[in-house]
């Protein structure tokens, strides 16, 4: 299956929070070990995240994020595509 077709969902052990005006990513429960602290959300990533409580395609998400943000579908999925590798790298996506 192509990483394109396939859903994916956030992984529970990350709470998403606002701290001093910012949206950020930490780490609860066992996960905390293998993380360094919080990451840091733009609103196209706090969006995304919101989104990834269900299982989303790329597709979905990339459509979303162009109307949200009102950028093109292509740039949309693009940046989706790579927000999603990024967090599949580290563990905090699961495929459904």
């Amino acid at each position: 299956m192509n990483f394109s077709d396939k859903l994916f969902r956030a992984k529970s052990g990350f709470i998403h929070r606002k701290v001093a005006n910012e949206d950020v990513l930490i780490s609860v429960g066992s996960g905390i070990a293998n993380f360094n602290g919080y990451i840091l959300l733009n609103p196209t990533a706090s969006f995304l995240w919101d989104m990834l409580k269900e299982p989303r395609s790329i597709q979905e998400l990339g459509e979303a994020v162009a109307e949200e943000f009102e950028v093109s579908l292509a740039e949309a999925k693009a940046d989706v595509t790579e927000f999603i590798h990024m967090l599949s790298d580290k563990g905090m996506v699961e495929e459904e």
